[in-house]
């Protein structure tokens, strides 16, 4: 929240990394960005100007279960959504295109790097 001023709703992310580990942390990094309300002309065509890149990488541990779906090339999400279900955390992927699904999880740790992906 920090990064952003507010809880985003990550639509239009792209999830670029998902590794899971049956022990210890597994991770769930996407492209978020904060999309103003001014715009830009490009070849004739306005665009919102999109700042404040960085990369949200999501630390599950003490997975129970989960159920994920349309891995991709590209997987760009609709929405995001974290929630506490009794003693542990659902995150859930409302895909546009691509992965979509949810993780149960007993703890969930958020970390922020600004700046765009690499090219990996």
């Amino acid at each position: 929240m920090s990064w952003f001023g507010y809880w985003p709703s990550f639509h239009d992310a792209e999830v670029v990394h998902v590794h899971l580990n049956r022990h210890g942390i597994s991770r769930l990094s996407l492209h978020a960005w904060h999309m103003t309300n001014r715009t830009h002309e490009v070849e004739g065509k306005q665009y919102f100007v999109n700042e404040k890149h960085a990369i949200v990488t999501f630390e599950l541990t003490a997975i129970t279960d989960l159920e994920l779906s349309d891995f991709s090339v590209q997987n760009v999400l609709a929405g995001l959504e974290l929630v506490r279900n009794g003693d542990s955390f659902r995150l859930r992927l409302d895909p546009s295109y691509g992965i979509g699904g949810r993780i149960d999880a007993g703890q969930v740790t958020i970390s922020i790097t600004p700046g765009e992906p690499s090219g990996e």
